[in-house]
This record gives C-alpha cells, sequence and structure tokens, in this order.
C-alpha cells in the first residue's frame, strides 16, 4: 500500500507517486488493462494501446501493459510539459500525431484519425478512452479509498475528514469519496480548481495545472459530492510546493500542491478544528518546467 504520512497536525498526504508510472493514474491504466484482457479486447503481440494524455495516465498505461508486451501510441497535447513528452518517449510509449497537433488537430481527433485509419497504418488498436471509461471510478472507490480507510484508522484519526481534491475525469475524486464514506466516515469535500477556472460551467482558463480542469467539465465527477469549492492562483500552488517539501523532503507535482494549499487555508478554520484533512500526492514535481 502507498503511505499517508502527517504533515502537519490534522492535515495527512497519501502517497500516490509511490505506484507503478508515479502517479495515482496507474491504479486506472492498470483496471482498464486487465479488464480488456480479459474480455478479450486486448491480445498480447497484436494489439497496441492508444490514448490522449498529458502525461501521467500514459505512464500508468506503460507500466501496466509492459509485462504483456503490449505497445502503447500515445496523443500528447502541445501544452503539456516537455519533460514528460520526452520521457514518455524514453520509457517506451510512442508519441504518434504531432504533425496534425501542429496543424491544430485536438488530440481526441488525432486519435480518430488513427482508429479510422488502423488497417492501413497496420494496427490493431484497443482505445482506452479514460475520459469514457468509468472503471477508473472503480480503481480509486475499492483501491485508493480502501487502503486511505484503512491507514487513516491505523493512524488513529477521527471520524470526520475533510477530502481535498482535483478533478481532471473527476474519477479519483469521485471514486476517493464513496469509498471513504462507504467506511463510515463522515466526509466533507474540496474541489480545487486553477484561478479563473469553473468546470461545472465549462470556463476554463490558460494555466499550468496539467491534470485538473482540463478543458472539459469532468465526466465522472459526482458533483453531489462536492461541498465546496476552491480556487488557487499559480504562485500559492508555488508556495505550497515549497513548503510541502521542507516539511516532508517529497516534491509533489503542482496538482497535488494546489490541494495543499487549499489544505492550508482551511484546516485553520473553526468549523475544520474536529476534522482530519487529507490530499493525494498525485505525482511528483521533478517534471514540471515552471
Amino acid at each position: 500500500m502507498n503511505t499517508i504520512i502527517k504533515v502537519i497536525d490534522r492535515l495527512f498526504t497519501k502517497l500516490e507517486i509511490n505506484n507503478l508510472g508515479s502517479s495515482h493514474k496507474y491504479r486506472a491504466a492498470c483496471l482498464i488493462i486487465e479488464d480488456a484482457l480479459r474480455k478479450g479486447s486486448i491480445i498480447p503481440g497484436v494489439t497496441t494501446v492508444i490514448e490522449k494524455t498529458g502525461g501521467n495516465f500514459g505512464f500508468g498505461l506503460i507500466a501496466a501493459c509492459h509485462p504483456y508486451g503490449i505497445p502503447v501510441e500515445l496523443v500528447v497535447g502541445l501544452g503539456f510539459s516537455q519533460a514528460k513528452r520526452d520521457l514518455l518517449e524514453c520509457v517506451g510509449a510512442q508519441l504518434i500525431g504531432k504533425h496534425l497537433l501542429l496543424s491544430g488537430v485536438s488530440p481526441k481527433d488525432v486519435v480518430s484519425v488513427h482508429l479510422e485509419n488502423q488497417v492501413q497504418l497496420g494496427k490493431s488498436y484497443y482505445y482506452t478512452d479514460q475520459f469514457n471509461n468509468p472503471i477508473g471510478i472503480d480503481a480509486h472507490r475499492y483501491q485508493t479509498a480502501s487502503e486511505l480507510a484503512c491507514q487513516l484508522i491505523d493512524a488513529g484519526v477521527g471520524n470526520k475528514l475533510l477530502f481535498v481534491g482535483c478533478a481532471g475525469t473527476g474519477a479519483s475524486f469521485t471514486g476517493i469519496t464513496l469509498g471513504l464514506k462507504e467506511y463510515g466516515f463522515d466526509v466533507s469535500t474540496v474541489l480545487v480548481e486553477p484561478f479563473g477556472c469553473d468546470s461545472k460551467e465549462g470556463l476554463f482558463t490558460d494555466h499550468r495545472f496539467e491534470g485538473m480542469a482540463v478543458g472539459v467539465s469532468p465526466p465522472f465527477l459526482d458533483w453531489s459530492l462536492v461541498d465546496r469549492r476552491s480556487q488557487v492562483e499559480h504562485t500559492e500552488m508555488l508556495t505550497a510546493q515549497g513548503w510541502f517539501h521542507q516539511l516532508t523532503g517529497i516534491y509533489i507535482g503542482y496538482t497535488a500542491a494546489a490541494c495543499v494549499s487549499v489544505a492550508q487555508r482551511l484546516i485553520s478554520l473553526p468549523e475544520y478544528a474536529d476534522t482530519t484533512c487529507i490530499t493525494i500526492a498525485y505525482d511528483a514535481g521533478f517534471w514540471y518546467q515552471n
């Protein structure tokens, strides 16, 4: 199990950066691949996995596919970190469609072009389609949340929790919240977004918080589970990232640091005086270019 650490009194972080692929996305990637293998949708030696991803889900797919010898082709939007793009290729993925992306074609449409022309390309693709694949919710509901609940019980925390998280697909936010509630915790939640973004209303601005407010309303986010929302400036996130590193020696990524920034604000409020705050270290910060 990926451990939780006590950052300060009543603030805990679960280190999902310790997963294979170095992020929480490995859980969904692994479950999706295992499900497709079981159903025969993926045949090792025949099938190539294809996905559009900003990085973390791609690393998860590479780790999940490698034991079966399944090649992975990824469409990575040009706005994402070049460091991530380079590393994805270094660890085994083939990045495809760059010329189409440069001409203005969206990552989704690049995938569609490849799927439509797979026979001519000599491919047999399986599209994991993380934004339309609900298996991701199960990965976090029955794995992440289950581990986290047991770890919190072992740590002796009280019943009242404040989960501060973010949403790309919304699968982790929804799955973790549902899972913790099913373990009997009294869970309140906060959805963190970059300053100027409102995912519910479909309002997005340019930002550097890869993995949240990704340009579409999170398809798997159950909005009835969101108790409050909070926005974070880039400079606030950087301050929280440095603070977390000084206390723990762990250099978390931008989305994780944004959630820590909000947790810092809220934990001192009187309404949360008897509440334990939980954040997720979704990934590490080394490949984010400031």
